[in-house]
């Protein structure tokens, strides 16, 4: 059997690793179109930091992959075109055109970074205007960072640009946030997202909502002129965070079916709609927990997951790949916050009798030191009393806490059945009465109950 896999991230490093274990005899390969594979994306941000290495973000390299596990690793190999019906993979390399025949193929070619059509980024692509996806782009932000450039404009108030403010202003950088909606972190409740706006100012990071970007541009200083509606600045480097979209560009002209967002349609088994072909990680589209529509969410651990399961698919198991929740969790400065399931107005539009309750809360006993004010959102359905989702913003415990509510919500439980649970208590960690079972026991009410 060969198995041949596109894309040597998360996704497709797992699945390599998954078949090899589990058939010891098949050929595996992986056309990777980059000089990388197998490494934590989403520490990104965190080593733009002065002294941080980018390197330390490599879990294995490609030579450990070919010697430890058999794994025919290719770099430099980018697939272009999928011939379903010979089993042929074409492709580009540095030796020229390439063809590789398959018994079972897997996309896993994730996400890229958007580059949005802003007059004068093409001229300042790589030079002054960056990404932030993959290593070679961390790397490329090390350059630029050695000759220590004094401000930064980041487009975009998603995960990535609120992570990246952090560890750039920390570099001793201004930092402003232009944000084209008119909140950062639109799946916060409004309180939420006070608390991320309060947070940046208290740490020098501006930030501008409702600034659409209309052109970028050098000066004749050497400065990076930013035009918006909403005023001008001018800066030294410009970090696009836009956010991303699937990086599907390999399927084109075949007959595999796209799917919300533009990815690709996969089955409970990660089956595409051609035999012998599936798809993983940020490039595939899943089933939603609570609603069970296709959604497109990209995040890591689903990116694994997927992966090793293909892996398992594509060497005869028969096994099914878990809906999600988007469960989601990232640093700000001294805040943690953190998301599961749906938002109210997702609720609504996905056909729920959505009602929302939200609590603040102290994240430790009162008479022990430290800590702070834990902001809860829950959201549940009036008819059944079920949950639906949540998100967590405070000094400290949202990370862990956010992982209950989303145990609760693939059990699909009710507010009151939270309420109802058993939860480890110690006055460091928490008062008596946890934030979750406070915000439980006022949706419960919320929900047109006395409450517990």
């Amino acid at each position: 059997m060969k198995i041949v896999i596109i894309g040597g991230d998360a996704a497709g490093m797992s699945a390599a690793s998954e078949a090899r274990r589990r058939a010891p005899h098949a050929e595996v390969v992986v056309l990777e179109a980059t000089q990388d594979v197998s490494y934590g994306a989403c520490g990104l941000p965190y080593k733009l930091a002065d002294g941080a290495k980018m390197e330390d973000l490599v879990i294995l390299t490609a030579d450990r992959f070919r010697k430890e596990r058999g794994i025919d690793v290719r770099l430099g190999h980018r697939a272009i075109r999928i011939d379903p019906v010979r089993h042929i993979v074409e492709g580009e390399s540095d030796r020229g055109p390439f063809e590789v025949g398959y018994d079972k193929l897997l996309i896993a070619t994730g996400a890229q970074a958007i580059r949005p059509p802003i007059d004068g980024v093409e001229e300042l692509w790589g030079q002054g205007v960056f990404a932030l996806k993959t290593l070679e782009d961390g790397r490329v932000w090390k350059r630029a960072l050695a000759s220590h450039p004094a401000s930064v404009a980041i487009l975009g108030g998603g995960y990535i640009g609120l992570e990246a403010a952090e560890n750039l202003r920390e570099r001793g950088m201004a930092v402003t946030i232009l944000e084209a909606l008119p909140v950062v972190a639109p799946f916060l409740t409004p309180a939420g997202q006070q608390r991320v706006l309060a947070e940046a100012a208290k740490h020098g990071v501006e930030v501008r909502t409702g600034s659409q970007v209309h052109r970028i541009q050098r000066r004749a200083d050497g400065k990076i002129g930013v035009a918006t509606a909403a005023g001008d600045l001018a800066v030294d480097v410009v970090l696009m965070a836009v956010g991303v979209r699937p990086n599907t560009e390999v399927v084109k002209g075949t007959a595999i079916a796209l799917s919300v967002a533009g990815s690709i349609r996969v089955d409970e088994q990660l089956r595409t709609s051609e035999p012998d072909i599936l798809a993983a990680g940020d490039v595939a589209d899943a089933e939603h927990a609570v609603t069970g529509a296709r959604v497109w969410i990209p995040l890591a651990l689903r990116a694994n997951r997927a992966g090793k399961l293909a892996g398992r698919h594509m060497t005869g198991e028969t096994v099914k790949a878990p809906p999600v929740l988007g469960t989601a969790v990232f640093k700000f400065f001294g805040l943690e916050v953190a998301r599961t399931g749906l938002r109210l107005e997702e609720a609504k539009a996905a056909g729920f009798d959505a009602v929302q309750a939200e609590v603040t809360s102290g994240t430790r006993a009162k008479y022990y030191p430290g800590g702070g004010k834990l902001l809860v959102s829950l959201v549940g359905d009036r008819a059944t009393g079920r949950l639906l989702g949540g998100t967590m913003v405070g000094p400290e415990s949202a990370a862990y806490r956010i992982d209950t509510l989303a145990a609760a919500i693939h059990a699909r439980q009710t507010a009151d059945q939270l309420y109802d649970m058993d939860l480890g208590y110690a006055p460091p960690y928490g008062p008596s009465w946890s934030p979750l079972l406070v915000a439980a026991s006022q949706l419960s009410k919320e929900l047109g109950g006395q409450g517990p």
